[in-house]
């Protein structure tokens, strides 16, 4: 690296320590040779060190003293009640939200309604639906009354509401074919 143009830009680097191994025993071997690349980084280092002496200035000047009893304040500092706390999270989060009750109820029932079409509904067993055609069923006006029914029984039931008329037909016949 003879030239100064291309060791003008690496100075300020080498001065902050950001040049790495080969590059910056290159230009700390050119700064020593040239004189103005010399008065350069000579001049980088006296700003620094003014720049230094001038914050430690600023900083001795700064009164400290009511610095941590102020934080140890905040701190220490009673909480909101409930009510108040709850009263701001409101007018900030649902100031955007104001809705009419109308287009609530809507949002309501739409949720409802899709609860209804997706949870799951009550199984009933073959086993059980036999089990409660085993009990004893009794039928209106007529006192009807069926003691009992084994699990292979076929069960048909017809009901006309005009003549008021029910018909229960019980079989024993195990192909399950309409009576």
């Amino acid at each position: 690296m003879s030239t100064c143009s291309h060791a003008e830009r690496l100075v300020p680097l080498l001065s902050d320590g950001e040049l790495d191994g080969p590059l910056r025993r290159e230009v700390a071997s050119h700064v020593s040779g040239c004189v103005v690349c010399t008065g350069a980084l000579a001049a980088l280092e006296r700003g620094r060190e003014l720049l230094w002496q001038e914050i430690e200035e600023q900083v001795e000047q700064i009164d400290f003293s009511g610095f941590w009893e102020g934080v140890a304040e905040k701190l220490t500092e009673p909480p909101l009640p409930w009510a108040v706390r709850l009263q701001l999270w409101r007018e900030r989060w649902w100031s955007g939200w104001s809705l009419s009750a109308p287009v609530w109820a809507v949002a309501v029932a739409i949720v409802l309604f899709v609860a209804a079409l997706f949870l799951p509904r009550p199984y009933l067993s073959p086993d059980l639906v036999s089990k409660n055609l085993e009990q004893s069923a009794l039928v209106a006006n007529d006192q009807a009354q069926i003691e009992s029914l084994s699990s292979g029984a076929t069960v048909f039931l017809w009901n006309e509401p005009a003549n008021n008329t029910t018909v229960i037909w019980v079989g024993d016949d195990s192909d399950g074919g309409v009576p």
